[in-house]
């Protein structure tokens, strides 16, 4: 599976397109950036990326404000997790009234997703972690050697929790379970730089410190 990084808007939001080598069947990760889906359409037309799902870590707006014009270029289905299907639709919990100016919510999610669940691109598949402390409904999506840890954690950092569903008791379950895997994985978050979890075990703090 390959990871193309697209840091889109004000935000610098990851925009990540994760898809099959063998079958180029693929997936948009985190729609984000103000009208920039035709950049997110170019990249995958130029690849040959055949975009099978539209995918979201968390209902937070900055991570979705490019996600209708995608849907609709697409005809792709959106899934998301199951705990934040309602705060799409509302675009106060999703700060996008509050940060964006937009005061229409999204459309419902044709896919909603529970941990354990796997999303087949190809020959090659995503699993489904559930992750809350971002918020309720955070995932990372886990494949062979990366993982995509959306705001969960960062390089260095991790996700703030005073935000609509956040708890900071929460995400230090999510980071030990992150922590406890075996191996190590090539990290792409939500913001900033690619990063290993066996850097994160070594230098951050919010991992170090976890009892």
């Amino acid at each position: 599976m390959r990871v193309l990084v697209l840091p889109l808007g004000t935000m610098r939001v990851n925009c990540l397109i994760v898809y099959d080598e063998d079958t180029r069947t693929g997936a948009v990760v985190d729609p984000g950036g103000e009208e920039c889906h035709n950049k997110i359409l170019s990249r995958c037309e130029a690849d040959g990326i055949k975009v099978k799902y539209i995918l979201l870590t968390h209902a937070h707006f900055d991570h979705m404000l490019s996600l209708e014009a995608l849907r609709e270029a697409t005809g792709a289905p959106l899934a998301l997790h199951a705990h934040d299907a309602d705060s799409i639709l509302d675009p106060n919990l999703t700060y996008m009234a509050q940060f964006a100016g937009i005061h229409v919510g999204c459309k419902p999610a044709e896919i909603l997703l529970t941990d354990g669940d796997t999303l087949e691109l190809g020959n090659t598949a995503l699993t489904v972690m559930h992750t809350p402390g971002h918020t309720m409904g955070s995932v990372c999506y886990k494949a062979d050697g990366i993982i995509l840890t959306g705001d969960t954690l960062f390089s260095g950092g991790i996700g703030r929790c005073d935000l609509y569903g956040g708890d900071e008791m929460t995400i230090k379950d999510s980071l030990k379970r992150l922590s406890d895997l075996e191996g190590d994985y090539k990290l792409f978050p939500g913001h900033g730089s690619t990063t290993t979890l066996s850097r994160e075990r070594a230098t951050n703090v919010y991992i170090k410190h976890l009892t």
